[in-house]
């Protein structure tokens, strides 16, 4: 007798969908094939015309609740991931002035194991103040580490710890990072250029949404990644370049790989879906760093997804209060309002869309939020795939319902999406972590605490 036996369902194993079913006990997938031939259970899940794939691993979240619960809670994050098909979450550091790197690692930790409902782990400071403090890190369970090749203004204290300074401190990062055999992910845009171009803008008085965008222009992006490309491969690091845009800097990630070079990159699905244009009409919160591209970058998006350069799909997610994305109360300055906005609970959903509308194919959608994500962050074969022995973390989905995305809908705290009257095709009915059922049709089933600390598996 074990515990679960989802039957009827099509279930994605090994690059395609098979008519299958699959049982679980303690948490584990235990047996794989028709329905008459797995063991008998205590509940049982009818999937008739319903597909089953690996939850999703979102390797770039910044619920941040720490000192920015009023934006987004642990809680509220995680029921938002939740209902986007989301069984982990990889959340990046923060900055809290008075406390140092490893206190704040241990604060986000016990918040996260009080507050998530699903699986988590925790991405570590590594900037030019924080070089010391990396190998500590790494023994507390650190799943990677984060860098800003730029420099956070005066207002973002909670990015201090993140800043490399320099190529020189860069360097020194990566070869801390080598040594410790984990993941360096990488912010790259280059601070000069982005700095000066923000002056010359404002000294001319623009403030407009598309000054935010003449000030981190394509090359902004692209020099920092060669940059970051050539010290990572002389570090030998292994190097994850995030919410990349520009379609350069895919072609400078093509050749790199082609190489040989030990390099992956993330796509947030708003620079996947939207371009500059849409950005102008959507307003601040579409303003995000880096920032929307044209439509010829988001051709060049599509065309890396799919030849599989870009690795993850990665939400980026970064919530606000209304009042710190409302332009009206910063004197119509989008230079003063914050950089990010929501995705968690919409990555999934936007994806599967695509699926339907032949965009991309499913395949490359779990190797993007799953398979790839588990085996970069070395969580596989734990995560990232139905098989036997892997964690019970699954997304049971109907690919033909159809449904308007509505912000007031939502469960994180903002109740904001971008993508807010889009419809889409492909409906997420019930999220599994680890066998039990977290997310249901609308409801949650576990109580806060669920989730669990997640370390790489060697």
């Amino acid at each position: 007798m074990v515990d679960v036996n989802i039957k009827n369902g099509k279930v994605f194993i090994e690059n395609r969908l098979i008519d299958a079913g699959l049982s679980i006990d303690q948490g584990k997938i235990v047996a794989l094939g028709k329905g008459n031939a797995l063991p008998k259970a205590d509940q049982i899940i009818d999937a008739t015309n319903r597909i089953i794939i690996p939850g999703g691993i979102d390797v770039h979240t910044h619920i941040l609740d720490l000192i920015f619960s009023y934006r987004e809670t642990f809680l509220t994050g995680t029921q938002a991931a939740a209902s986007g098909g989301i069984t982990t979450v990889l959340e990046m550091p923060l900055g809290i002035e008075g406390k140092s790197v490893l206190d704040v690692f241990d604060m986000q930790l016990n918040a996260m194991k009080e507050k998530c409902l699903i699986d988590f782990g925790i991405i570590g400071s590594a900037g030019y103040t924080s070089i010391d403090t990396m190998p500590e890190l790494a023994k507390k369970g650190a799943i990677a580490f984060k860098t800003f090749m730029i420099n956070p203004s005066e207002e973002e204290a909670e990015l201090k710890d993140l800043a490399a300074n320099d190529d020189y401190f860069l360097l020194k990062i990566f070869s801390e990072i080598a040594k410790a055999g984990l993941v360096s992910s990488v912010h790259a845009e280059n601070d000069a250029i982005i700095v000066n171009e923000i002056a010359r803008l404002v000294s001319m008085g623009r403030k407009d949404f598309r000054a935010h965008s003449e000030s981190r222009p394509v090359i902004s992006e692209d020099e920092a990644c060669m940059r970051a490309l050539l010290l990572a491969h002389h570090a030998n690091v292994k190097l994850n370049l995030v919410h990349m845009s520009s379609k350069s800097a895919f072609e400078m990630i093509r050749q790199a790989k082609q190489k040989g070079w030990d390099v992956t990159c993330e796509i947030t699905p708003h620079h996947l879906f939207l371009s500059s244009q849409d950005g102008e009409k959507i307003g601040s919160w579409a303003k995000v760093d880096p920032p929307l591209r044209s439509k010829e970058h988001v051709t060049a998006a599509w065309e890396s997804l799919n030849d599989g350069t870009i690795d993850f799909l990665a939400s980026d997610h970064s919530p606000y209060s209304d009042e710190e994305k409302d332009v009206s109360q910063k004197d119509d300055n989008f230079f003063e309002v914050g950089s990010g906005t929501t995705g968690l609970e919409t990555l999934l959903p936007l994806m599967l869309d695509a699926v339907n509308k032949k965009k991309t194919t499913l395949q490359r959608v779990v190797e993007s939020t799953s398979t790839s994500p588990a085996k970069r962050f070395s969580l596989y074969p734990h995560k990232g795939v139905i098989a036997l022995g892997a964690d019970a973390d699954l997304v049971i989905i109907d690919m033909r319902k159809e449904y308007t995305l509505k912000s007031e809908e939502l469960f994180t705290k903002p109740k904001i999406t971008i993508f807010d009257g889009r419809k889409l095709q492909g409906k997420i009915e019930k999220t599994l972590v680890r066998g039990n059922i977290v997310f249901n049709n609308g409801e949650f089933f576990v109580a806060k605490g669920y989730g669990e600390f997640i370390t790489p598996v060697n």
